[in-house]
């Protein structure tokens, strides 16, 4: 709070204050006028507490409110940026291709020597898993990589999530 607005709230406080004493000074019952001037000595002070009072809406929002919520603002928002750069590019390809059931050929020339690389890292953090009896020494020159691979319950959520924020927002129930 700046020191001008300090003076501000303290004259209004103080001249609110000064009528409500007037008024209670005379021998007469407290009024609408005696509450009126009560009130108005306390509202400058409200706003350290208060953010706004929604009078058409009948509800208070408070300060906390408002840090809290921007405080899960900002950790949906680094929860976004770990989701969107957890799984690079190529490794979402064949994510999204093992989800979705579409053909994923590899041959030893081009795809192979990075394909391993980007299997092997899938498998690491469990999005993907090797079927079983199946080893990467078993995949041979040329093939299709759902023959050795399957993607995990852990991958699919991983894509719903991923997708979830992709659409403008969070999913409500995370895994």
């Amino acid at each position: 709070m700046t020191k001008e607005e300090l003076r501000t709230r303290t004259a209004v406080t103080v001249a609110a204050l000064l009528g409500l004493a007037l008024k209670l000074l005379v021998p007469e019952r407290v009024d609408a006028t005696a509450v009126a001037l009560l009130v108005l000595a306390l509202i400058p002070w409200m706003s350290t507490i208060l953010q706004r009072i929604d009078t058409v809406a009948g509800g208070v929002v408070l300060r906390e409110v408002k840090k809290t919520q921007t405080g899960q603002q900002q950790e949906l928002d680094r929860m976004k940026f770990l989701f969107e750069h957890l799984v690079p590019g190529e490794e979402l390809r064949h994510l999204q291709a093992l989800a979705d059931g579409s053909p994923l050929p590899y041959d030893s020339g081009y795809t192979r020597p990075l394909l391993d690389a980007e299997l092997r890292r899938l498998t690491g953090v469990g999005l993907i898993e090797r079927r079983p009896g199946r080893t990467f020494a078993q995949m041979g020159e040329v093939g299709d990589v759902r023959q050795h691979f399957a993607i995990t319950e852990a991958g699919r959520a991983y894509l719903e999530i991923l997708n979830g924020y992709r659409a403008g927002g969070a999913p409500e129930d995370l895994p």
